[in-house]
C-alpha cells in the first residue's frame, strides 16, 4: 500500500514535469504550423490569381510565342559570339601583319638611305675625278710649287 500511495503522488508530479517540458515545444511547433498554413494559403491565392491571368488566351499565346523564339535567339547569339571571336582573331592577325609590314618598310627605307648615300659618295668621287681631269694644270703647278 505504501507503494501505491507513493505512486499516486509521484504520477501527477511526473506528469506535470513531462508536460512542463514538452508543452512549450509543442506550442512552438503549433505556432510554426499555423504560420506555415497561412503562408501556404497566401501562396495558393497568388497561384490562383496567376492562373486566372494565364487563362486569358491572348496572354498564353503571347507567352508561348515568346518562349518558342528562345532557341532562335540562342542560335543568333551563338552566331554573333562566333563572329566576334573570328573578327577578334582576324584583327589580331591584321595587327601582326601591320607590325611586320612596318618593320619591312623601315628596313627598306634604311636600305634606300644606304643606297642614296653610296650614290652620293660615288657621284662626289666621279665629280672629283672629272674636276681633276679638267684641271690638270693646277695639279702640275702644285707639283712644281712643292718641288
Amino acid at each position: 500500500m505504501e507503494l501505491e500511495q507513493k505512486l499516486k503522488t509521484a504520477v501527477p508530479l511526473l506528469s506535470e514535469g513531462f508536460l512542463a517540458h514538452w508543452v512549450p515545444i509543442l506550442n512552438q511547433i503549433e505556432e510554426q504550423i499555423n504560420e506555415l498554413k497561412n503562408k501556404q494559403n497566401l501562396l495558393l491565392e497568388d497561384l490562383k490569381t496567376t492562373n486566372t491571368l494565364m487563362e486569358n488566351q491572348e496572354n498564353y499565346e503571347y507567352i508561348t510565342l515568346s518562349f518558342s523564339k528562345i532557341p532562335q535567339y540562342l542560335t543568333k547569339l551563338q552566331n554573333i559570339r562566333n563572329t566576334m571571336v573570328t573578327m577578334l582573331a582576324r584583327s589580331k592577325n591584321m595587327k601582326q601583319r601591320v607590325a611586320n609590314l612596318k618593320l619591312v618598310k623601315e628596313q627598306q627605307f634604311a636600305q634606300i638611305a644606304k643606297i642614296h648615300q653610296r650614290e652620293k659618295t660615288h657621284d662626289q668621287t666621279v665629280l672629283a675625278a672629272k674636276v681633276v681631269e679638267n684641271n690638270p694644270i693646277e695639279q702640275q703647278d702644285d707639283k712644281h710649287l712643292q718641288l
